[in-house]
């Protein structure tokens, strides 16, 4: 969906005009940026992938005389829509049986190694997943681009995808993109299997 589309009726028709053209160059400038730093290219690939977008469409929008905080919460709308349409995705998996073991691998898988996150597995059985993320690559990447604000949205998205699933429960007191010491991660399986 264009985000010229997804706003409509939310704003104005002149704000909207050249939208999806505006942030594909600022998408085109960031990718620039990050090309000059030091990034490897698993991480440029999963900065543009998953995180840059934000960050231009709120530069758009800062562009268009919103304020910081006005800019944060039109994007935060639109990152909450893609959020549950992965979260109904999800949901639907968790209805097979055994799941949340597949669901742990993946995790394990997508958080080896320390390009995108560092993260210590404090727990991995068929009831609970614990991880500590002690570093995070959007954190890093809003950081890099000087808005840290940005990366909470990423943070409540989780709330979002993972939430609200029968005999799956999500937790989790902190996060880096929230002030926190780290993003502590608690998956619990509630059906007791694996």
């Amino acid at each position: 969906m264009t985000y010229k589309r997804f706003y409509f009726g939310k704003l104005d028709a002149h704000i909207l005009k050249d939208i999806d053209a505006e942030h594909k160059t600022k998408m085109k400038f960031l990718m620039k940026e990050i090309n000059r730093g030091t990034w490897t290219e698993k991480q440029k690939k999963r900065q543009k992938n998953s995180i840059i977008s934000n960050i231009a469409l709120y530069r758009c929008f800062i562009a268009k005389g919103f304020s910081k905080n006005e800019a944060k919460e039109l994007v935060k709308e639109y990152s909450f829509y893609i959020a549950e349409k992965a979260h109904k995705l999800l949901k639907t998996f968790f209805r097979i049986p055994g799941f949340f073991g597949l669901f742990r691998l993946f995790m394990k898988k997508g958080m080896s190694g320390d390009e995108i996150w560092e993260s210590n597995i404090l727990s991995d059985g068929g009831r609970y997943y614990r991880v500590d993320v002690l570093k995070c690559l959007w954190a890093d990447t809003c950081e890099f681009f000087e808005c840290p604000e940005l990366c909470e949205i990423f943070c409540l998205c989780d709330h979002i995808v993972f939430g609200n699933i029968e005999g799956f429960v999500f937790e989790r007191s902190q996060t880096l993109g929230m002030n926190g010491e780290k993003c502590d991660f608690c998956f619990i399986n509630e059906k007791g299997k694996n």
